[in-house]
């Protein structure tokens, strides 16, 4: 259980991916600021090794397991009335290619529709904090038209790895924005940390790990992200909807800010999780 089980004045900060890299580093900051930390991670050893270290609450997810999201939500509810700040940092891109068991890509599952959903389903806990999400630079090279995007998301559209993983940030963002128009009460924002030389590699299998090792040298730290993560969390100015390149903030996708596709992506969303999505859970 938590050491520190008032938060003081950052109050409760939820950090998902904290497994390992820019997650664990930001749970670790969050901490000596003082709030109460909730990791959330999706290797069960790490996350406990994190929780112990630091004398928080440790949580599992599987984002490539819809019920396991809607699991997740029912044991933070149990633990806290309010999160001040949920520091939405988990993504990856899965080795698997065929559709989860929840009939979505993986890809575009682990990155998009299982952070909304999450997001969504916390959203009266989250009344009057925020939500930063860890995005990608990637998602400005993507473009997204309404029958493509039900095509990615059911993993149809033949896309290789690298555009589906872009597609699924742009769509993140989408939906982040879109939530945020139906919260108002809720600020959301979320930035690019940089290239950080973390674990993403070993979802690219043995190249990728090969690649990031040669890389290593050029790239930014896990901290240097999680700084930014945190610097974002306890601004004090008006950052609601923006997109965050480092700690500046940058043009992004022109879709991002687009009320009528936001609407859409939504629906799509709220079909792919039918069975699990907000309308499925108990009440708060």
């Amino acid at each position: 259980m938590s050491s520190n089980p008032s938060g003081g004045a950052l109050g409760t900060v939820v950090v998902t991916g904290a497994s390992s890299g820019v997650g664990a580093e930001a749970a670790r900051m969050f901490h000596r600021l003082g709030a109460r930390v909730i990791a959330v991670g999706r290797d069960p050893a790490a996350t406990r090794a994190l929780a112990d270290e630091l004398g928080i609450d440790g949580l599992t997810v599987d984002f490539a397991d819809l019920a396991d999201v809607h699991r997740l939500t029912g044991e933070l509810r149990s633990l806290v009335p309010r999160i001040d700040v949920l520091a939405a940092n988990a993504g990856g891109i899965p080795r698997a290619r065929a559709v989860t068991a929840d009939g979505i890509e993986p890809i575009f599952q682990v990155n998009a529709i299982a952070p909304w959903l999450l997001t969504t389903l916390l959203a009266p806990r989250l009344a009057g904090g925020r939500v930063v999400a860890t995005s990608s630079r990637s998602h400005t090279g993507a473009s997204l038209t309404r029958g493509e995007t039900a095509a990615v998301a059911t993993g149809t559209s033949g896309l290789g790895t690298h555009k589906v993983y872009a597609r699924a940030k742009l769509s993140a963002g989408i939906l982040l924005r879109e939530f945020g128009r139906r919260h108002p009460e809720i600020t959301v924002a979320d930035f690019h940390p940089g290239i950080i030389a973390s674990g993403f590699g070993r979802y690219l299998g043995p190249a990728g790990s090969v690649l990031t090792t040669l890389s290593r040298p050029f790239l930014g730290t896990p901290a240097d992200g999680a700084r930014r993560l945190v610097a974002l969390a306890t601004r004090t100015d008006r950052i609601d909807g923006t997109y965050f390149v480092h700690d500046r903030p940058a043009p992004g996708s022109p879709q991002l800010h687009d009320p009528a596709f936001g609407a859409e992506l939504r629906a799509l969303a709220e079909r792919l999780t039918a069975h699990h999505g907000p309308g499925a859970t108990t009440s708060p």
